[in-house]
């Protein structure tokens, strides 16, 4: 709706007053035949129509656009009346700066600011409406007005409850609100704390279960590891043994090499023969020899598969531990002791033969 014509004072320009309530243009929109209008009168009236009410030219919302700027000038310049000149207000002012007026007009009705607040007896508070200028006044003797005891409670009251006022009933209620509400708070601590205390408790049976587990694999790795060294301690005793065994067959050969020397008077038959035992004696020493070093090359072998092993069984391999193949190192020695007899039976029959050849 426009603004009421009789508030103005002066000639308004009839082009400058709205197509349906025939009211002076408020917030004024203007149709593409020129034709201007109340914003609010407009849209009601395309709600039910979808033309111009002036020349019935078809027209809807999208193609309203707002007042020419000289028609918006010619309207802000308009003098009119305050809206509460019945209430004694005399201003007349432009109707661009009418509502800044209408804001601070002291002559205008507001409420009072006593409405009760948190108290729910009087959850209405003062209904009444009274003068901007005359507000002051009523707020310094309003029965809703707040102020603090005077007994220093420190509770803040209304004046027509200043009567019934009981601080000690009032402290002793705070008291018991305060009281409850620490109740509360401490019941709720100690129910998260007793749920931190059950989390934790599961959490350390979880690490206990867990260490125990650790504890048992390291106790097998570690049997592996003392089953691993029993085994290369009882391999190395072997290969001690075996190399002592290789080391007297070695002096047993040299002083029968020695005993063998024959003198510079032998017969030559002799001299020969000797010379072929004698050869068979080197060859049967280097293959001492050759089998000594592929013992010794078994030996190494052995010892690297037994580190293999305690390697696997450290990132959790399980088996039993390979023992030291003892029968290898018997059939060695057996086969080293068939060598040397060879050797001392070759020899023997030497002796007997450059005896022989001696006596003829």
């Amino acid at each position: 709706m426009g603004y009421d014509l009789e508030r103005f004072v002066g000639y308004v320009n009839e082009g400058l007053l709205c197509c349906v309530c025939r009211d002076v243009l408020e917030r004024p929109l203007q149709a593409p035949c020129e034709h201007a209008y109340c914003s609010a009168c407009i849209s009601s009236w395309l709600v039910h129509h979808h033309s111009c009410p002036e020349d019935r030219l078809p027209l809807d919302v999208g193609s309203l656009k707002p007042l020419y700027r000289y028609m918006r000038n010619d309207l802000n310049r308009l003098q009119i009346l305050c809206v509460n000149a019945e209430q004694g207000c005399e201003v007349v002012c432009s109707l661009e700066s009418l509502h800044t007026h209408e804001d601070e007009c002291e002559f205008a009705f507001i409420s009072c600011s006593n409405t009760g607040g948190e108290y729910v007896c009087y959850h209405c508070g003062c209904s009444l409406q009274v003068e901007r200028r005359g507000l002051v006044a009523h707020l310094s003797e309003c029965n809703f007005r707040s102020r603090e005891c005077h007994n220093g409670c420190g509770h803040t009251l209304l004046s027509i409850d200043q009567s019934q006022h009981n601080c000690v009933a009032e402290l002793r209620t705070e008291v018991e609100l305060l009281r409850a509400e620490m109740l509360c708070k401490v019941e709720e601590v100690r129910r998260e704390m007793e749920s931190r205390l059950d989390s934790q408790r599961r959490h350390m049976v979880q690490k206990e279960s867990q260490l125990k587990n650790d504890v048992e694999e390291l106790k097998g790795q570690l049997s592996c590891v003392m089953c691993d060294m029993r085994a290369l301690l009882g391999a190395e005793r072997l290969r001690r043994q075996e190399l002592a065994e290789a080391e007297l067959e070695k002096r047993e050969l040299l002083e029968l090499l020695r005993d063998m020397q024959p003198t510079r008077s032998l017969h030559p038959v002799a001299q020969t023969s000797r010379d072929q035992h004698q050869g068979a004696l080197l060859t049967s020493g280097r293959e001492l020899h050759s089998e000594q070093t592929r013992h010794k090359q078994r030996e190494a072998s052995l010892h690297a598969s037994s580190l293999s092993l305690h390697s696997a069984q450290a990132i959790n391999i399980s088996g039993p531990p390979p023992s030291p193949q003892l029968g290898d190192g018997t059939r060695k020695g057996g086969t080293r002791s068939r060598t040397l007899d060879c050797i001392k039976r070759k020899g023997r029959e030497v002796s007997s033969e450059q005896t022989g050849l001696v006596g003829d």
